[in-house]
């Protein structure tokens, strides 16, 4: 296929609204992955990595662009809302698509929810007299209703929530900027051990937060989803991700290196949860921190609203190809062109979630099915192009998707606690169990063996 491919080259009708720009998708990847989570996860990172944030973030950086590589692979050639369900499904089987798609869908549906919970807890935190759940509703129902009115009006919130969040980015580095080149408390500007201290270096610690800084990326294949809604011909989507990664890196990396310069020691400090708070009050005051958490409480609405949109089109894609009810799932609001049906099952769904599930567990399912997704597309290119199509090309084709491969259960298996695991696998399992009994129907075996995957 060429860049001129389209869904219609795919077999379906052009029935979502294209409506984003280059500079819509980038914003709508860094929306996804929320600049301020380098903030929020300061102090934990810090402490794992011993004090080597910035390391952390260039191996996790690393990481992911070889699956962001795979991604810019399959998005040329299957340009479909479905993203990881549609490169399966179509590269490999149609089958193990489905499975592709059940899998990522714990990603997509759970960051919301995750996203619901941390924002209700701290806009609980500075406002108690406001219950907890309403404040749940209050996240909730705005992002149902934006995601439903369209596409558009998506991109203009994820445009001013992503700047508020760049700003909180950048007022904090200013404000380090300004104690460092003061010399209070004897920081400096120039702190080589910002970046490398070998009093405190760790093989172990710093992989432990590199983990934790491929966790921070899960978000940039959101752009994939958007490939019906955009303007731009399908090779551009794949550097938008590459785009978006790298810009995201950058505010990574500025917190990561201003931040050890006003903290190169963590355990100073009584929480290393609100670790960067009391930073803020110290190199900013108040209103820094105020200004601050106020951004973090907001961006979580920002967040799910781009997560909640993600998932709707992956949940669109499966039912538009019947292997979930299509009557319901494909159904596009007349007027809006929105899976809306898929948007208020995420809502309420994410209302209960964020209500009744844990942290914790909500964080680590998170990380297990976007990395299991990952590791979908980065077979997909093998399969699809290395022995499929013969390419030839043992770099791309093969070389890359295999580290990406590596990395990504390598994160699986070691950085995460086997509970999560236990669950992410259920989840897996259940997927399977669905998909076997709608295979003892002919009709639905049928319906599988007609998706066209491409020779």
């Amino acid at each position: 296929m060429t860049e001129s491919s389209n869904a219609a080259n795919l077999g379906y009708e052009q029935e979502l609204k294209r409506a984003l720009g280059m500079k819509d998708l980038v914003i709508f990847g860094m929306t996804f992955m929320a600049p301020v989570s380098s903030q929020t996860l300061f102090g934990i990172m810090s402490g794992v990595s011993g004090g080597h944030n910035f390391l952390s973030y260039l191996i996790g950086f690393v990481a992911v662009l070889f699956t962001a590589l795979s991604y810019g692979q399959m998005i040329p050639e299957f340009p479909a809302a479905g993203s990881v369900y549609t490169y399966t499904q179509r590269g490999i089987h149609p089958a193990l698509g489905f499975i592709g798609g059940w899998t990522i869908t714990l990603d997509y549906f759970l960051i919301p929810m995750f996203l619901y919970l941390i924002s209700a807890i701290f806009a609980n935190a500075l406002v108690p007299a406001i219950p907890f759940w309403v404040w749940v509703l209050i996240y909730v129902v705005p992002c149902m209703v934006v995601n439903i009115l369209g596409i558009e009006l998506a991109a203009k919130v994820n445009l001013i929530m992503t700047g508020l969040m760049v700003a909180s980015i950048l007022a904090f580095t200013i404000a380090a900027i300004r104690y460092a080149a003061l010399g209070i408390d004897g920081a400096s500007l120039a702190t080589p051990t910002a970046i490398f201290n070998p009093a405190t270096f760790n093989f172990q610690g710093v992989l432990g937060g590199s983990i934790i800084a491929v966790m921070s990326y899960l978000g940039f294949d959101s752009i994939s989803t958007l490939a019906e809604e955009a303007t731009v011909p399908p090779k551009k989507i794949g550097l938008a991700i590459i785009i978006c990664l790298v810009m995201m890196t950058v505010l990574y990396l500025l917190t990561a290196y201003f931040g050890n310069i006003v903290a190169p020691d963590i355990s100073v400090y009584p929480s290393a949860d609100s670790a960067f708070f009391d930073m803020c009050m110290k190199v900013g005051g108040q209103g820094l921190q105020l200004f601050v958490t106020l951004v973090i409480i907001i961006s979580g609405f920002a967040t799910a609203l781009a997560g909640q949109s993600a998932a709707s089109r992956v949940l669109y894609g499966m039912g538009r190809d019947n292997l979930i009810p299509k009557k319901f799932f494909a159904y596009l609001h007349p007027k809006f062109k929105t899976p809306v049906n898929n948007i208020l099952l995420m809502g309420i769904i994410g209302l209960f979630g964020a209500i009744f599930i844990g942290a914790d567990v909500l964080s680590n399912m998170v990380s297990f099915g976007g990395l299991w997704g990952f590791t979908f597309v980065n077979l997909s290119v093998i399969v699809y192009w290395f022995f499929r199509k013969k390419s030839g090309n043992f770099i791309q084709h093969l070389l890359f998707p295999v580290i990406g491969i590596i990395v990504c259960q390598a994160v699986v298996f070691v950085g995460m606690i086997p509970m999560t695991r236990v669950i992410g696998f259920a989840w897996i399992g259940i997927g399977v169990i669905y998909l076997l009994i709608r295979c003892t129907k002919p009709e639905f075996r049928e319906l599988l063996n007609n998706v066209s995957i491409s020779e």
